[in-house]
């Protein structure tokens, strides 16, 4: 025989290939264990996730901006300064010129500001329908403006703003200025003001090129910064302005990045994180339970293994290998679900963030979820796997599914009931018994403690955080 026709034999491949093809029923009831156990990770994970970053765009929505730091005045050569910096990813620009006056707009603050496009798209002001305005007669503005002025929500519409130029003289003449709508987006109702983008030429005629001025609104410069990194933006900027020799300007980190903030987001997820705990506990009694059950029916065919010559190590491996593939079944299903799952409850544990609720599709969910899910089914492996590679020959021929006490067996008059036929059979094995309440235990202990998250909630106590009336009362010409 030439050595081309000799065959390497593997038999743990072969023996795990065909002792998971005969147990199928068994292998059914382990793989949906694995499953839901994968499954309740990622919805957790994605609970998780999906809370944090809504928690931090309401706080950007609030703020105005998603950038990391701010100058509400700055002149345009330390703009480029900065931008020139290689920390800095980009930086957003705007001149503001005065507040629209419109009798329409009475209880909402819209701004009549040229801004860049990075600007506008950090402030959640970039439009979606149409474009920023070129030609000094084009502005654009978002739909709570344009439903106030009763104006259609349709380029080319014509928009008249009234405002002035300064603002602290209510005797000043009042600038009526005539517009082409040029641009549409969405407005922010978590932001107490509206922006009105005008072309940078309009800018230019009305502010004369005189920036930042004492006293005065008209011309005030400002910029946003953002970073490549989110970490440490207090020293970062300061090694910025270190850099450019800019030390001395002033300048905002956005509250979304505040230790406060960070605090809050965790104090949302903790329970979630808790939850995986619960998660892992359960799921590892009942996949520690199959295997467990595994083991003690196939006990004979390890016994005859051993007589065959098999080591504890190829038998310990034997049974990883079918977890493995357990693993390869009821993983990938979980993620998928479990995403799917995360979808329907984000909206019910974030809907007190108001604004459109996203679903986070973070890589952590899906890596940590799996890596979560194998290490359970491989920590509930370890014991049944030792117990296979320890059975002899002989002790697997006397094994059964008892716990191996002696019991007394005593006389009944009375014909056996299956009342008590069944509670007889449910205390045979007290161990695999007390596994399987307390694993029951525990997820319903999950599902109440969620349920208590959500259902507990009393809006009335969490608005008392933060104001302290129910209703506000001011005048519109202030």
């Amino acid at each position: 025989m030439n050595k081309k026709d000799k065959k390497t034999f593997h038999p743990i491949p072969v023996l795990n290939r065909r002792t998971f093809h005969k147990n199928r029923g068994r292998n059914l009831v382990a793989a949906l264990a694995v499953s839901m156990t994968t499954i309740l990770f990622t919805t957790l994970f994605t609970l998780a996730q999906s809370m944090s970053e809504n928690l931090v765009e309401m706080t950007f929505r609030q703020t105005g901006y998603d950038a990391q730091a701010s100058f509400k005045s700055i002149d345009p050569e330390a703009v480029k300064k900065l931008a020139a910096h290689p920390d800095v990813k980009e930086v957003g620009t705007s001149i503001v010129l005065g507040l629209a006056e419109n009798k329409e707009l009475a209880g909402r603050q819209v701004e009549i500001r040229w801004g860049s496009d990075v600007y506008a798209r950090h402030s959640f002001a970039a439009p979606t329908i149409g474009r920023m305005p070129e030609a000094p007669n084009e502005v654009a503005l978002d739909r709570i403006t344009l439903k106030r002025l009763g104006i259609p929500a349709e380029l080319g519409e014509s928009v008249t703003l009234e405002w002035r130029k300064d603002l602290t003289d209510s005797e000043a003449d009042c600038i009526r200025s005539d517009f082409v709508l040029c641009g549409i987006f969405e407005g922010n109702e978590s932001s107490y003001a509206s922006m009105s983008w005008v072309a940078r030429t309009y800018a230019e005629e009305m502010t004369g090129g005189n920036y930042n001025q004492e006293g005065s609104i008209l011309g005030q410069y400002m910029a946003q910064v953002s970073l490549y990194s989110d970490r440490n933006i207090e020293s970062m900027m300061g090694q910025i302005l270190a850099d450019t020799g800019l030390s001395g300007l002033k300048y905002g980190i956005n509250l979304a990045y505040s230790p406060e903030m960070g605090a809050t987001a965790l104090q949302q997820t903790l329970p979630m994180y808790l939850g995986m705990i619960l998660v892992f506990i359960a799921g590892y009694l009942i996949i520690y339970n199959v295997f467990q059950i595994s083991v003690t029916t196939d006990v004979q065919f390890y016994g005859k293994l051993k007589t065959l010559g098999m080591t504890e190590r190829q038998i310990k491996k034997l049974i990883y290998g079918q977890s493995g593939r357990l693993c390869a079944i009821g993983i990938p299903a979980g993620l998928i679900l479990g995403w799917l799952l995360g979808v329907v409850l984000v909206p019910a544990f974030t809907g007190i963030l108001g604004g459109n609720n996203k679903v986070s599709l973070n890589p952590v969910i899906f890596i940590g979820s799996a890596a979560f899910a194998t290490l359970t089914v491989l920590i509930s492996c370890m014991r049944p796997a030792r117990l296979a590679g320890k059975v002899s020959p002989v002790e697997a021929l006397r094994m059964n599914d008892a716990d191996g006490r002696s019991r007394k067996t005593k006389k009944r008059k009375n014909s056996a009931s299956l009342g008590g036929m069944a509670w007889a059979n449910l205390w045979r094995n007290k161990k695999r018994t007390v596994i399987v309440i307390c694993s029951l235990t525990l997820s319903l202990v999950l599902l109440c403690g969620f349920y208590a998250k959500n259902a507990a909630f009393d809006m009335e106590k969490y608005l008392s955080y933060l104001m302290i009336a129910d209703f506000e009362l001011a005048d519109v010409t202030s």
